[in-house]
């Protein structure tokens, strides 16, 4: 697998905003499997681009930030199909990690979260299925966020797995994250909530990296300072014996169904040109998926949604290292010695928001040798703006503290 440096964007242009707004003097991009009028959305897949015709209408997300005074700069880099989490893509390249240059971005929204990273925008559009935003945004040092599940339009948004599917957003601080999430959601005002309790996901801080668990050592101490807080398993949490590595294969089957009912009839049809590892993903994994076990699958990603959401509340957040490996090399990923070990125990942290519909936000505060470090909190399904503006009250005083 090669990691080719290359810029963030695929395509750079300037769109005006229709009128002022909450976003007036903001800057951002779009990922590249987010329309854009009269041009082709290239899904970091040559294979598709030549299969598709250009798009007809913006995406109503980016009609969104355009009516709200923010000036669309370009299109950022994505995986292919954004099918991975590392952010190298075989055809197009890698987006350069400005905070760590020798490390992987992390994907699929790679190039989103480097441009913002860089400074070359103020926020970014990406999408998240599976970790696409929370990772690259924990991997490059900015703020990211998976809002609860249907909570903002994916019309003009190209699917992967649909049921998991969300927009995302990457951004340079918690204010301008709070201000495009305010206009993404349709939120007229601001409510004043008192603190919740914070529990922090004793499971994922076991299974995590010593070096990003003494990374954190520091924001942890000075939340149980400012706050009310806890440490609790995740089983412990929904009544259920169920751990880390179980969530995960919870999740990756029914991903993987998903993923061929979106690809498989192009992918057989249309033959188009994909990488041999996309190939192998396709074929080993989402066509392989047991598809007689989807109704079982999906009842117990039921149970599990309601049992973590009926333990939330409204009066609860969860806290938990958004990785639990630090971003990989580049050339570990180049050379192939990339660890078998390192996409599951990703999207097992990550999978309690996916199956839960619930949103989830990671801060940078830490970092470990210059690489970056996110912790990320999950509340309960539907409250995006409050845990936002939670977030962001906690993140300050951490940080005063």
């Amino acid at each position: 697998m090669f990691a080719v440096p290359v810029s963030p964007f695929v395509e750079r242009f300037e769109i005006s905003p229709y009128a002022t707004g909450p976003l007036d003097g903001l800057s951002f991009a779009i990922k590249d499997n987010i329309d854009i009028a009269g041009r082709k959305t290239g899904y970091g897949s040559p294979g598709w681009s030549r299969t598709h015709e250009a798009a007809v209408a913006h995406a109503l997300c980016v009609e969104q930030l355009l009516g709200a005074g923010g000036v669309c700069k370009g299109k950022t880099h994505t995986d292919e199909l954004a099918y991975s989490l590392l952010g190298v893509n075989a055809f197009s390249g890698t987006p350069v990690n400005p905070k760590a240059p020798n490390r992987v971005p992390g994907g699929s929204s790679s190039g989103s979260a480097a441009a913002v990273s860089a400074g070359l925008v103020d926020f970014a559009l990406g999408t998240d299925t599976g970790g696409s935003v929370r990772f690259p945004a924990a991997n490059c040092g900015v703020w990211g966020y998976r809002p609860s599940s249907g909570a903002i339009s994916a019309a003009g948004v190209l699917a992967l797995a649909p049921s998991y599917d969300t927009v995302g957003v990457l951004a340079k601080d918690g204010v301008t994250l709070a201000n495009v999430m305010r206009v993404l959601l349709a939120e007229t005002g601001t409510e004043s909530v008192d603190d919740p309790e914070v529990v922090f996901v004793g499971d994922a801080f076991e299974h995590c990296d010593a070096s990003i668990v003494r990374a954190l050592e520091d924001f942890r101490a000075a939340l149980e300072s400012v706050c009310l807080t806890k440490t609790q398993t995740l089983s412990a949490m929904i009544g259920d014996d169920l751990g880390l590595p179980q969530l995960f294969e919870r999740f990756g089957f029914l991903l993987s169904t998903e993923v061929w009912n979106t690809f498989g009839a192009w992918y057989r049809h249309c033959t188009p040109e994909v990488s041999p590892a996309v190939a192998e993903s396709l074929t080993q994994y989402a066509e392989a998926a047991c598809r007689s076990d989807i109704q079982h699958a999906l009842q117990q990603r039921a149970r599990f949604r309601q049992g973590l959401n009926r333990f939330l509340g409204t009066d609860r957040i969860l806290c938990f290292p958004t990785t639990l490996d630090l971003a990989p090399t580049l050339e570990a990923v180049a050379s192939g010695n990339l660890s078998g070990r390192y996409i599951p125990r990703a999207m097992s942290v990550n999978a309690m928001a996916c199956l839960a519909s619930a949103p989830q936000i990671t801060l940078p505060v830490a970092d470990v040798e210059g690489v970056p470090v996110g912790l990320s909190f999950l509340a309960g399904q539907g409250q995006d703006m409050r845990l936002i503006d939670v977030c962001n009250r906690l993140y300050a005083r951490c940080r005063a503290n």
